[in-house]
């Protein structure tokens, strides 16, 4: 299983090099992960916390962008990543913020 795995693995970073390499991998795994995350249990938090993740989402997004910015003009898939996932977060939140009301 794993020596399937590997490779793939391996043609996945190769595929993503021109966009940032590891960094946009990373970057693009997590932004998945806590977007799920979010969708799974928006549900059951209040709209103080909603609040406090939208405010956490752009904070996040902005220090991201400007890290992979900073890091040169190949990494410029990596810099709006960030930037699309804050959105998504902010959308999120507050579209179910306004559910709650």
């Amino acid at each position: 299983c794993v020596a399937t795995i590997v490779p793939m693995l391996e043609d996945l970073r190769t595929a993503v090099e021109p966009y940032g390499g590891d960094l946009f991998l990373l970057m693009a795994v997590l932004a998945i992960a806590s977007y799920v995350a979010l969708l799974y249990f928006k549900s059951r938090l209040d709209a103080a916390l909603l609040r406090r993740f939208l405010r956490v989402a752009a904070l996040v997004a902005l220090l991201g962008s400007y890290g992979a910015m900073q890091m040169g003009e190949q990494y410029f898939a990596a810099a709006l990543l960030p930037l699309v996932w804050g959105i998504a977060v902010g959308v999120t939140c507050a579209r179910e913020i306004k559910l709650k009301r």
